[in-house]
This record gives structure tokens, sequence and C-alpha cells, in this order.
């Protein structure tokens, strides 16, 4: 079945992405800068083109963390001693993210400076900027939360990570439900929200993963719409 095939291959994704922040350090202070930020865009009366430009800053650094992690994976698993070349690669890569770092950097800099007068009247007055770009950092902000947490559970209690799709799929569910408030649209939404449900509950045998994903993607939209 299709949907199987693309839920397992979601899995895999995610796997790399919990892989890569359990065991590199500099993925962790990625992803808790990165969520961060994203609180603070919610507070500050940012334009379109702004939020757009530090989600691909983000993800950017992001991205470039990851295959730094792909490389040095790569050059360890076929030589654990010392070498030229692969000093060399691992070094080009660690530049790739030096120079993704320095961008974002310069670009959170850009753009949150001229607002660093107004955050505390930002905070006190809510977001100002167009409720879709704040809609989009809600879930967004679900995701990086959703997989720290994932993380930080893995350690202590293997079997209770929350499910990171469920998370996704209950947070935009929920914002759907309580923005647009109109009754065919929320059957609608529940109804596939209930196919999702039924295809992940197919997958795994641990349920209570699923219970959880879903509570913190309902907390999370109804906390970021009381911020917004």
């Amino acid at each position: 079945m299709w949907m199987a095939k693309l839920l397992k291959s979601f899995r895999y994704a995610i796997e790399g992405l919990k892989y890569a922040v359990i065991t590199q350090r500099n993925m962790r202070i990625h992803f808790i800068t990165a969520l961060v930020v994203l609180l603070l865009s919610l507070c500050l009366p940012l334009s379109k083109l702004e939020v757009l430009i530090l989600f691909v800053s983000i993800t950017l650094v992001l991205f470039a963390e990851l295959i730094n992690t792909s490389i040095e994976t790569v050059v360890d698993m076929v030589t654990k001693e010392y070498h030229p070349l692969a000093k060399i690669a691992k070094d080009v890569a660690a530049g790739a993210v030096f120079l993704t770092t320095g961008l974002a950097f310069i670009v959170g800099t850009s753009i949150f400076f001229p607002y660093l007068r107004f955050i505390h009247r930002s905070i006190a007055e809510h977001s100002l900027y167009p409720p879709t770009i704040g809609l989009t950092v809600i879930v967004l902000f679900d995701f990086f939360a959703t997989l720290l947490l994932k993380v930080w559970i893995s350690r202590y209690w293997k079997n209770w990570e929350p499910s990171l799709n469920m998370s996704l799929t209950f947070c935009v569910a929920t914002l759907i439900i309580l923005v647009i408030w109109q009754l065919p649209i929320s059957i609608l939404v529940l109804f596939l929200t209930g196919i999702a449900v039924s295809s992940s509950m197919k997958q795994t045998s641990n349920y209570h993963t699923l219970y959880l994903g879903a509570i913190m993607g309902v907390v999370v939209a109804v906390l970021g719409l009381q911020l917004l």
C-alpha cells in the first residue's frame, strides 16, 4: 500500500534526524537555537519575506549539519585510523556547516536587530504579523519541540517517545478546526485525522507513543494560538 510505504519513508527520515540530534552536540545546539528563533519570531511583527528567509536559513544550517554527520559516519566506516584524505573530507563538511551557520547569524541579526527595541511592547501586545505566518511558526515549533522531546525521552524510556507524525497531524488538525471553526471542514479534518491515526496504528504496537504525539500536537497548537 502506497500509504504504508510513504509512512515508512517518513519513519526512516525521522530516524536519521533523531540519530543526528542524539549523537551530534552541534545538531542539538542548532535545534535549540531554531526553537528560540521561532519563539522570538512569534513576538515580533516580521514580514512574510523575513519569516521565509528565517525558515530557509534554519533549514540550510540543519541540512548542512546532516550532510556533515553523513560524511563523518561514512569516513569512520571506511577507516578508523588517521588519513589525510579523511581529514580533508571532514574538514570540508565542517566548513559547509560553518558557512551556513555564519549566513544564518547574519540573516538573524539583520532581521531581528531593528525590532530589538520593540520586543517588550510586542510581547505585551501579541504578534502583529499575518495569521498564516504565525500558524506556520506554530507547526514548525511543534516539529522541533517534538523531535527534541523524542531525543530526550529515548535516553530514559525507549518505548515512550512521542510520535512525530501524530504530533504534526494533530497540531495541523487542531489549528484548522480552531481557526476556521466551520462544521463541514471540521468533520472533514477529523475524518482525515482518523485515517492517519488508523494507518499509524497498523505500523506500531506502541499505541502510547501515538497518544503522546497527539497530545503534544494539540497542546502546542492551543498554546501557540494563545500567543498570536
